[in-house]
């Protein structure tokens, strides 16, 4: 590590360098887990990108590398594919669904709607009968019909999408302090956030299960902002930063004609709010060959906060709110180091290693939920080893990661899906003198494997208020499993008849009885490096 000042070149590419860092304006980057999935895309750092391979990834990763950067800028492009399968368990011939027992009822052209319970109070929460979301309801001239959603019918995880890579490392004060930029911006939806529940609430949706840490997790873009401060020969620190934005919604309604919406008037009142996430990291080399390093990653999310009022033509108004959490990424703690063995002949051996600690028992979901306690995420250790060989003016790189899945079996009434993931990378950089001035061009491919997890739900016990004239009778008492949508006591609240198959368990769940998912999500980029 040195503070001296290196020797600059090519004014024309400080130019260029300083339009993209001002046309990659901050308001524009939302928390992304992007970052964390592919590494170090410019660079040599790789999957090992906060120990090694100073470069502008270092921004993010570890600033207090950035000290050993060249200074320059960076450009490139990045695709990423994910091909994650999510398979759903049949439910006819089920130990937990004999004959079709568990799902709900239509009665007479009816549904769970005017279902009641014993003691004649409404359901808390109707479902839709199950042959209507498999089949649909055809148009009549009463209403709209309903479209067929069918189970695991409108699934995800099949996508291929492209980014360009940014960077810039720019030194100030003689190279005792060293700013950096990195992004990803992918190049078709500028970002994407979807929300889906994680339990039978989804029957009213996609009725589909969802990844839950892909998917469009991996479409928002990606900016991180930071500085590197040399304190000497073997010490460095740095300071990064990436926004956090909270969007403000609210949608006043005014509902004239019930039985027609298309006569409803709305308006909108959006804003944005946003906020840094700091990100802190060391450098220590206690000796020549030796480097250790730590950082510490802040919570990140992008926030939405939806609020709806309801004016209804006969003089009432009603309010709701709904918040959602896209993105989230939780406090994370890293150690690590590097060491280069003795040479061989021309070659020079690096070994490079980390681990991460993810407090991942502190996830909220898309909407904004955690999980039941009896089910609660679990915090994880993930690690990495990698090896980087220096000929030259090349240098190769090879990693290798685990990542476990902080999400229990779901054996209950949750459907957070996700697999323990196993990560590798291979790449190599080169650097070149094209008409005296300096370049660096690098390539990476990477496959990551989502191991195959297959989880089967828990039956849900039989009320244990075996008396229909006992307060509670019918209600949920087992809200960590599976909801009972019909519960014991229902009866039509018509003729007051009770419902043929209420006994024991009726869901929607889109992930009942049991599911599996497993995938691959493969990766590869090119970047270029103007160095002056």
């Amino acid at each position: 590590m040195s503070c001296r000042p290196r020797p600059r070149h090519g004014g024309l590419a400080r130019v260029a360098a300083a339009a993209v860092a001002s046309t990659s304006a901050p308001r524009r980057a939302t928390a992304s887990p992007l970052f964390e999935l592919v590494g170090g895309g410019q660079g040599s750092g790789g999957l090992n990108a906060r120990v090694t391979g100073a470069s502008a990834a270092s921004t993010y990763f570890n600033p207090a590398l950035l000290v050993d950067a060249e200074q320059g800028l960076e450009l490139g492009v990045f695709v990423l594919t994910d091909q994650i399968s999510i398979s759903v368990d049949a439910r006819s011939g089920s130990p937990q669904c004999p004959a079709g027992s568990c799902n709900i009822p239509e009665v007479l052209g009816t549904g769970p709607e005017s279902f009641r319970h014993g003691d004649g109070s409404k359901l808390e929460q109707p479902a839709v009968p199950t042959a209507w979301l498999e089949r649909g309801r055809p148009r009549n001239d009463l209403d709209d019909g309903l479209t067929a959603r069918p189970r695991q019918g409108a699934g995800s995880g099949s996508h291929v999408r492209g980014y360009q890579m940014l960077g810039l490392v720019t030194p100030i004060l003689g190279r005792r302090v060293v700013l950096g930029l990195h992004a990803l911006i992918p190049l078709s939806d500028f970002t994407t956030a979807r929300a889906f529940y994680n339990d039978e609430r989804e029957q009213y949706f996609s009725n589909s299960l969802h990844p839950e840490l892909y998917a469009d997790r991996l479409t928002a873009t990606s900016l991180a902002f930071g500085a590197g401060v040399c304190l000497g020969p073997k010490w460095s620190v740095g300071a990064a930063f990436t926004l956090s934005l909270e969007n403000s919604a609210q949608a006043p309604v005014y509902v004239s004609n019930l039985s027609n919406l298309d006569t409803v008037l709305l308006d909108s009142d959006i804003g944005v709010r946003a906020s840094v996430s700091p990100h802190l990291g060391v450098s220590w080399k206690p000796r020549k060959g030796l480097g250790l390093a730590a950082t510490i990653h802040t919570e990140q999310a992008f926030r939405i906060q939806t609020g709806f009022t309801y004016f209804l033509s006969t003089g009432s108004e009603q309010g709701a709110s709904v918040d959602f959490t896209h993105a989230y990424m939780p406090l994370q703690v890293a150690v690590g180091g590097t060491w280069e063995t003795p040479k061989l002949g021309r070659h020079q051996p690096m070994l490079a290693a980390n681990l991460v600690y993810g407090r991942w028992s502190q996830y909220e979901d898309r909407h904004s939920e955690r999980a039941h306690p009896d089910y609660a995420w679990f915090d994880t250790l993930s690690g990495t080893l990698g090896l980087r060989d220096r000929i030259g003016k090349w240098t190769a790189m090879l990693d290798g990661n685990f990542q476990p899945t902080p999400v229990p079996d779901q054996t209950g009434r949750s459907n957070y899906v996700d697999n323990h993931r196993l990560g590798f990378l291979i790449g190599g950089e080169r650097e070149v003198s094209i008409r005296g001035a300096r370049f660096r061009f690098g390539a990476q491919l990477q496959l990551h494997r989502l191991l195959a997890r297959h989880v089967t739900k828990f039956a849900t016990p039989d009320n244990p208020q075996p008396n229909p004239h006992q307060p509670g009778f019918g209600n949920n008492y087992y809200p960590q499993l599976v909801v009972d949508e019909v519960p014991d006591d229902a009866v039509d609240g018509q003729l007051g008849d009770a419902i043929p198959g209420r006994d024991g368990l009726q869901t929607n769940n889109p992930g009942f009885p049991g599911f599996g998912s497993e995938g691959w999500i493969i990766g590869g980029g090119f970047s270029v490096a103007v160095l002056y």
